[in-house]
């Protein structure tokens, strides 16, 4: 009965070292995302910011949310650091938008011709965001129906069996390789698409990700 007694004892001490430890990683990853996004937001430029803790992506500028995507899925393959600034590098997709040249027309009439231009419903929602440092963010849609949800089986598989053999590929390249893979909501990635340029920032916070 006394040792009993004793154990409460020896394990609060414990439990609060340990809380303490996880409050202080947290405290300085939080830290670590303002230090990096404080140096992009200081600019006028535009930004994303994966949040791969609260499983998110936001469009911001100069510190403020100018629209956010709730995530339906995550993973990631490789080494991120806590907050890493990154810039889009170029999108890559099987069946990208096709550019329409628009030009000034006129009718006999003299009124306006009207010109076909991109909507959002043009954006693919299935695309791979190849950003700098060897980092690279596949985007896919959420399955809405049978269909979609039969054709989103193969991707877990491509992914397993895909980056091992791209990480020794690199690793022969001796360089680092990232992977991540997210789930919007389909208008919501082909917004993402439609929104996210070559050249613009991006922050991926991934607090607690080896």
């Amino acid at each position: 009965m006394n040792c009993v007694r004793w154990i409460p004892i020896l394990v609060f001490p414990l439990v609060a070292t340990t809380a303490i430890g996880a409050e202080r990683v947290f405290l300085k990853a939080e830290n670590q995302l303002l230090e990096t996004e404080l140096r992009i937001a200081a600019t006028p430029q535009i930004y994303f910011v994966f949040d791969l803790k609260d499983n998110k992506v936001c469009l911001k500028a100069r510190g403020r949310v100018l629209k956010e995507f709730g995530m339906k899925g995550i993973r990631s393959w490789g080494r991120t650091s806590v907050a890493r600034a990154t810039t889009l590098v170029e999108k890559s997709t099987l069946f990208p938008p096709k550019r329409v040249l628009i030009t000034p027309n006129t009718t006999k009439d003299g009124e306006e011709a009207r010109v076909e231009t991109l909507e959002l419903k043009d954006m693919p929602a299935s695309f791979t965001l190849v950003m700098d440092k060897e980092m690279w963010i596949t985007v896919r849609p959420e399955p809405t129906g049978m269909i979609s949800w039969l054709w989103s089986v193969h991707y877990p598989v491509t992914w397993y069996l895909t980056r091992p053999v791209l990480t020794v590929w690199h690793a022969v390249r001796k360089s680092s390789f990232t992977s991540i893979e997210i789930v919007l909501k389909e208008d919501d990635a082909r917004t993402l698409y439609w929104s996210f340029l070559e050249g613009m920032a991006a922050i991926v916070y991934s607090p607690g990700r080896p």
